[in-house]
């Protein structure tokens, strides 16, 4: 189990310090499993998509914190159910108010300094020992092939980047197995939902830094502009999930602003 009950967009925000999109899809992800979130895999001329379906008038919406319900508020916008292709720029307000009530919820529980971007607070590091030997757990699982036990954890092991390991379903038809077990279909899922997440965020308009508000540009790599720290715009860091890229579960501990919208980013 994770330390403390930490929702897997908390256990990413200790680890690195800010706010990725990564930690946005692991969030719809545990929002499945927990039941607040429908998501079904579509086929269509286009390529894979999803419909995504607010769910929390039959879960109850009181299991949510914060941050989750800027998300989800964001995402539906009074709509029952919107398919993940057709989104559009409403993703872009719906993400940055995801991020600003992610960075306050972590300043609240004591986490990170609250004038000091990144920087964890004692009882963070302390957290953080925790997170790293849970971390090893999982690692373990997946270097056993544990589908079942991972995919119950799978928005950890996003955070991780044990989503897109190097384990895959190939290894069932090897052995000899005509069909895969249940949760390896499911952990596949989860995988193309992660590809598709970061494909649609790639192609939202971004502000950039070198850029002024009245004409705003579109980027080449609009994920990589929303989720580098400050001062790093243009060079490799993490934005992801590992395995799309790399160094997820490093640390920066430098400042983390900026977006998809500089005028959606209210900091702390």
């Amino acid at each position: 189990m994770p330390p403390g009950g930490l929702r897997p967009a908390q256990l990413g925000v200790l680890l690195l310090g800010r706010v990725i999109l990564g930690h946005v899809s692991a969030t719809l992800v545990d929002l499945d499993q927990r039941g607040l979130l429908g998501m079904d895999e579509l086929s269509s001329s286009s390529g894979p998509d999803w419909l995504l379906r607010d769910m929390r008038e039959q879960a109850g919406s009181g299991e949510a914190l914060a941050f989750e319900l800027a998300l989800l508020d964001g995402l539906f916008a009074r709509q029952p159910e919107v398919r993940l292709s057709e989104i559009g720029e409403v993703l872009i307000p719906a993400v940055n108010q995801f991020r600003a009530q992610l960075r306050r919820d972590t300043v609240r529980r004591g986490w990170l300094r609250r004038w000091d971007g990144g920087k964890r607070t004692r009882r963070g590091e302390e957290l953080l020992r925790r997170i790293h030997d849970f971390r090893r757990e999982m690692r373990m699982l997946a270097a056993g092939g544990d589908f079942e036990g991972l995919t119950a954890l799978a928005p950890y092991a996003m955070i991780f980047g044990l989503l897109a390991s190097p384990i895959s379903l190939i290894g069932a038809a090897e052995a000899g197995r005509n069909r895969p077990r249940e949760s390896e279909v499911q952990w596949s899922q989860y995988d193309r939902f992660a590809q598709s997440w970061l494909a649609v965020c790639a192609g939202l308009p971004v502000v950039s830094r070198r850029a002024s508000r009245s004409a705003p540009s579109q980027l080449a790599d609009s994920v990589h502009e929303w989720s580098a720290p400050r001062g790093r715009r243009g060079q490799g860091h993490d934005s992801g999930h590992g395995g799309h890229t790399s160094g997820y579960g490093s640390h920066d501990g430098g400042n983390h602003t900026g977006g998809f919208s500089q005028a959606g980013h209210t900091g702390h």
